[in-house]
């Protein structure tokens, strides 16, 4: 593995969500903006009738194998609905390669057995992971890419790997939220949707972090990255795709974001 370059300053760019099960480069853009105090109330009986079953999105992107996208499973606990929820749908998933896009743990994670027993269930012959801004805000970064590290994953902290669906880059969690620039022809990993603004070649980069935001009839309403959810067609021929994840914590909810399985073949 190779480390890159030192951070640079990234680029503005937007984009729209694609809808899982077309082909790739089919993509829309963004027809318009949230402005000045736009605000949404949600009332608690919209709250009890989301839908928070696990949706499962295909995209067909020419890799020559199959690989699926795990961000955002926020664990807390042995036996979560949520994470029983994935096992299961992994087991439908003849996959060749898993990455998990960051954010495995956050502050709530009291015990790390769940990790691990999460882990231990993944039998998959290539594992990759990334780092996410919970594993360091809670403190258990460096234990999390041990068990990862202790089971098979490679764990790339701003570092390429060569895979058998061709090179591979993962970007570690920026506090600032700035990336050094990358120029490369494979796969981007990030958790940090932002981090794509850096990144360029031919290349699909692949992040979560968002929970999908809060999208309404195709606006923003709210966002904590630039890229929400869904496809973008960045400058080049740089993709980015903005997984929902998994799960989330306590205190968190979902509003027309359905947690999301992403595979890619």
């Amino acid at each position: 593995m190779t480390h890159g370059p030192d951070p640079q300053k990234h680029k503005e760019g937007t984009g729209q969500p694609r809808s899982s099960g077309q082909q790739f480069d089919r993509r829309q853009f963004l027809t318009g903006t949230i402005v000045g105090g736009a605000a949404l109330f949600v009332s608690a009986a919209a709250l009890r009738s989301v839908d928070y079953s696990l949706e499962v999105t295909h995209l067909h992107v020419g890799l020559g194998a199959r690989l699926t996208f795990l961000p955002d499973l926020h664990i807390h606990e042995i036996g979560e609905a949520h994470v029983e929820k994935t096992l299961k749908a992994l087991e439908d998933v003849d996959t060749d390669m898993l990455v998990i896009g960051g954010d495995l743990v956050d502050e709530e994670t009291k015990n790390l057995e769940a990790v691990g027993k999460f882990l231990d269930q993944l039998d998959v012959k290539e594992k990759l992971s990334v780092l996410g801004n919970h594993e360091y805000w809670s403190g258990h970064a460096k234990e999390v890419a041990a068990a990862l590290r202790s089971r098979g994953f490679e764990v790339l902290l701003n570092e390429h790997v060569q895979t058998s669906v061709g090179p591979v880059f993962g970007y570690d969690w920026s506090e600032e939220r700035r990336y050094q620039e990358l120029r490369l022809n494979g796969l981007v990993i990030a958790h940090d949707p932002n981090a794509a603004d850096s990144v360029k070649g031919r290349a699909l980069v692949l992040s979560g972090h968002t929970h999908g935001g809060l999208v309404l009839n195709g606006h923003t309403i709210y966002s904590n990255s630039r890229y929400v959810r869904g496809h973008y067609r960045l400058g080049g021929e740089v993709h980015l795709y903005v997984s929902r994840g998994v799960g989330q914590m306590s205190f968190q909810f979902r509003v027309w974001s359905r947690p999301e399985l992403l595979i890619l073949d």
